[in-house]
């Protein structure tokens, strides 16, 4: 039967990808009664003629009207300890973006997305989440404000080159095209290490195809002399790519690189023949193990890192993200109410 993945940023979605994987990524959103619901985009993903009248921005919405046509609630699925306990306990982490309103919602996007790090990190630190298991980021360059003013002690990013909020998809990325151009991947790792930042989230266009040398500085890739210059310029500082392509896959974790993937399902065959393993950080495999996938072995007897270890592990260990859970879904994300 073919796999058949949760829609995105769901209470299922999240709840499948934290057990799945080595962690989960998602998106935060500020309703119109201060509360959190998690949810990508700026309009409500439901069909048009189900609005009934009402705006189409989430943030116009409260709480519980999304969570009445199926979206969750951060405070909910903080609640459920089928997601919480691998959080708390398995060494899995959480990338939370903060996603940015539109201009018409609010022109403060800095006191917004504080005001949604001061309630997140408040359930995140009640719930006992281990410092190294949860990072804020956003598309947005004064996150070292918003941080100061949440007064939250939880690590954050900067996604960088920043994305505009307005305008069409080409459009945004046009708009952006000259901080990727500006941004080699060693200056951008330099400055992500400077704002002492955990991690470094990371687009894919750094290592593959033309894009690659669209920066000004030298180029990295998953192979050759790209690769040695890869690892000289990261070091153990750790990396997280999106989007994780499936041909991709095995390249990025043998390069000690963490991705964010699309496709949760483990009977997957990637295009290079081998067979998944979705949790390369806390189930890990012997480099015997690992190359037994490529000839189309799956290990029976690999015990969860928290099993063998009191140790939490950090960022540094090559993981795979559940990108929205178990991956984008297509718009609508609920079809029906």
């Amino acid at each position: 039967m073919a796999y058949n993945p949760p829609p995105e940023n769901t209470h299922a979605s999240l709840v499948e990808a934290m057990n799945k994987m080595d962690g989960v990524e998602f998106d935060l959103r500020l309703t119109a009664d201060n509360q959190i619901v998690i949810h990508h985009d700026h309009e409500v993903s439901i069909p048009g003629n189900l609005l009934e009248g009402r705006s189409k921005n989430v943030e116009d919405w409260e709480l519980s009207e999304l969570e009445d046509i199926g979206f969750c609630s951060f405070e909910k699925l903080m609640a459920d300890k089928e997601w919480l306990i691998p959080w708390q306990e398995h060494s899995k982490v959480a990338c939370l973006e903060i996603k940015r309103s539109l201009p018409s919602i609010s022109k403060d996007s800095t006191n917004r997305m504080a005001k949604v790090m001061k309630i997140a990190t408040e359930m995140i630190d009640e719930a006992g989440i281990p410092h190294q298991s949860a990072v804020f980021y956003a598309f947005h360059r004064p996150m070292a404000k918003v941080a100061k003013i949440s007064e939250s002690n939880r690590p954050w990013s900067r996604l960088l080159p920043v994305v505009p909020r307005t305008g069409s998809h080409m459009g945004k990325r046009l708009r952006a095209l000259p901080e990727f151009v500006l941004y080699s991947f060693n200056r951008l790792l330099n400055k992500q290490k400077k704002a002492g930042s955990p991690m470094m989230p990371c687009a894919v266009d750094y290592f593959e195809g033309v894009k690659k040398y669209a920066h000004l500085g030298r180029s990295v890739s998953l192979s050759g002399s790209g690769l040695k210059r890869l690892k000289k310029f990261k070091g153990d500082y750790p990396v997280y790519v999106w989007p994780g392509h499936p041909y991709l896959e095995r390249k990025l974790i043998e390069a000690n690189l963490s991705l964010l993937t699309d496709f949760a399902d483990p009977q997957m065959i990637l295009p290079c023949g081998s067979k998944r393993w979705l949790r390369p950080a806390t189930m890990p495999l012997t480099n015997t193990q690992w190359n037994e996938l490529q000839n189309g072995f799956i290990p029976d007897d690999v015990s969860p890192w928290h099993e063998i270890s009191d140790e939490i592990l950090g960022w540094r260990a090559p993981r795979i993200i559940g990108h929205r859970g178990c991956g984008k879904t297509t718009r609508p994300v609920l079809h029906s109410t």
